[in-house]
């Protein structure tokens, strides 16, 4: 009698728990999408359409203090009675909490990295999803733009007078594509409207944020003063960058030291395969050869398009991963304003109900380009590295991980709003070395050799990221790093290096891959006989994108205290 009793105390304790966590989640997520607008549109929930955040000192004071009274409130539940689901939603919503207040308090972007906010700028999904009609989107989109004078205003006044020339450099460019994306790739987007009311007030807010843009720009130029160098976090932060974003506290030379490994790992077997697909010749020489085998330009979206059929279906025969719904993409030509990518995934968001599809971007052959430059842009086409890119972007990547948040069981709106950098990324970049670990990667040593080639790119990233911002690492030298570890042109190299000056994050590729790894390892270990590597999938992919230590209670009976 005294035990059931106790059994119902206990049951209701953690109903009540539960029912007072889910309803201050709800409040902390409304108070973040209502000073971040943008992150609560992009979402689905377009009553936030419309609008930029006011990144004003008084508001960020004000928020400042907002997430430290939203941390003491959570801290008063009793986690403890929460089940093993509700645990993880509350470190998750912890941790989300951690980093907004890391990123307010510590890593200051408003004062020292511009980069990180020219993505409120983008008003690109007014203009690609279909979710209101078209009027209605427009007006949206205009409104926002007329907010562009404000928030530039905002961060100009913010900003240090003295910033990293590299970072300068990097955010001239970027700032400078948002006003020709206003001026040129939005010329089009009312075509159609009759109502010339709305016309005008669209191109009225497009030329006005463009001309503020511009004038933003020529502010930024003045502000390179701090050397060529001058972008580095240090250790402190960049350790509380992993432990905030992404759950991880591990001293950073046993980081560093499992980063290089796996490089030096991937070096080598690159160079074995090498030497058996032909013995003699240099990897450089085999990849030229491998870019010679690739589409014709109008056959790069169809063919693309079977492709993707083609992989989809090696998922059932080979019983890799769920693919919960029988939704498909559309292989779509990459919009002019993206056009710096060669492909990328552009899925609805979590929280969307109108406009679901989802959309795959290939960059096509541009009709002024002459035949030795299309010729060199499809040869990164071929048809291994199309195979490779899109295993990370689709199937069984971004896509498939998209599927199972949308189709999956009912996920707590924190593990929708909450995702980790290394378990999106992290997870995509595993999958194309799991599919090569599969029978889909049988015979097809050029296939290997490829997917390699990009592991090696996402090493660079970790170890340069490292070395960058907490050992004194320059420009050139990771320029340098890059070339002689990723089989990379000075160009591109130069490119993959400037980003990591403004986003140390990019680590996460590789750093999320290896933890995904360790769990499935350990997981394996437990399992024994009864092992699944489908099954392990879809367990690792129920819970949303949450910080990858997370997921180890959740998976392993003995999770230890190492996710790495």
């Amino acid at each position: 009698m005294a035990g059931r009793l106790f059994d119902f105390r206990s049951n209701m304790a953690q109903q009540e728990t539960d029912a007072a966590f889910q309803q201050l989640s709800q409040k902390l997520i409304k108070e973040h999408w209502d000073f971040y607008p943008t992150a609560g549109s992009r979402i689905g929930q377009h009553e936030y359409d419309g609008r930029l955040p006011d990144l004003s000192p008084s508001q960020n004071s004000r928020r400042e203090g907002e997430l430290r009274r939203g941390l003491t409130e959570l801290r008063t539940l009793d986690a403890g009675s929460l089940d093993e689901a509700g645990h993880m939603s509350y470190r998750m919503m912890e941790l989300f909490l951690r980093r907004e207040l890391f990123i307010f308090s510590d890593l200051k972007p408003l004062e020292n990295n511009p980069m990180r906010l020219t993505g409120y700028l983008n008003v690109s999904g007014y203009m690609r999803r279909d979710y209101a009609p078209l009027e209605d989107r427009l007006r949206s989109a205009a409104a926002a733009m007329r907010q562009a004078l404000d928030f530039l205003d905002v961060l100009d006044q913010a900003l240090s007078g003295s910033l990293s020339s590299h970072v300068v450099d990097m955010s001239v460019e970027s700032y400078s594509g948002m006003a020709r994306f206003y001026r040129v790739d939005l010329a089009e987007a009312a075509k159609g409207v009759t109502d010339q009311e709305i016309v005008a007030e669209f191109n009225l807010a497009r030329e006005a944020a463009a001309a503020a843009l511009d004038r933003f720009v020529e502010s930024l130029k003045g502000r390179g003063k701090s050397g060529p160098e001058g972008f580095a976090i240090g250790p402190e932060l960049y350790s509380g960058m992993l432990a905030t974003g992404e759950g991880l506290e591990v001293s950073l030379s046993r980081i560093a030291a499992i980063g290089q490994a796996n490089l030096e790992d991937n070096l080598a077997r690159i160079k074995e395969l090498a030497q058996s697909i032909a013995p003699g010749r240099p990897v450089a020489e085999i990849v030229e050869e491998i870019g010679r085998n690739h589409p014709q330009a109008q056959e790069l979206i169809p063919e693309t398009r079977d492709m993707l059929e083609d992989i989809r279906q090696s998922l059932v025969d080979f019983d890799v991963i769920s693919v919960p719904s029988e939704d498909r993409c559309q292989v779509i030509e990459t919009p002019t304003y993206m056009r710096y990518a060669f492909a990328a995934m552009d899925t609805a968001g979590a929280l969307e109900t109108k406009a679901t599809e989802s959309f795959y971007y290939v960059t096509p052959v541009e009709e002024e380009w002459g035949s030795q430059q299309a010729e060199e842009w499809l040869s990164n086409f071929n048809y291994d590295t199309l195979k490779i890119i899109s295993i990370h972007e689709v199937y069984p990547g971004h896509f498939v991980h998209h599927l199972h948040n949308r189709y999956g069981r009912d996920l707590p709106l924190i593990n929708r709003v909450a995702t980790a950098y290394s378990f999106t990324e992290g997870w995509a970049h595993y999958t194309e070395q799991m599919m090569l670990e599969t029978k889909y990667g049988d015979g097809q040593p050029k296939l290997l050799l490829t997917q390699l080639l990009e592991a090696l790119v996402r090493n660079c990233r970790y170890m340069c990221s490292l070395r960058m911002h907490t050992e004194g690492m320059t420009l050139g030298e990771a320029t340098k790093f890059f070339m002689e570890n990723a089989y990379m042109a000075e160009l591109p190299a130069r490119r993959e290096a400037l980003r990591g000056t403004f986003d140390p994050g990019y680590l996460n590729y590789t750093l999320g891959k290896l933890m995904i790894l360790k769990l499935r390892e350990d997981y394996k270990q437990e399992q024994g006989s009864n092992y699944s590597l489908k099954e392990f999938h879809d367990r690792l992919l129920s819970f949303g994108g949450p910080a990858l230590p997370l997921l180890r209670p959740a998976l392993l009976n003995n999770p230890g205290d190492l996710a790495l």
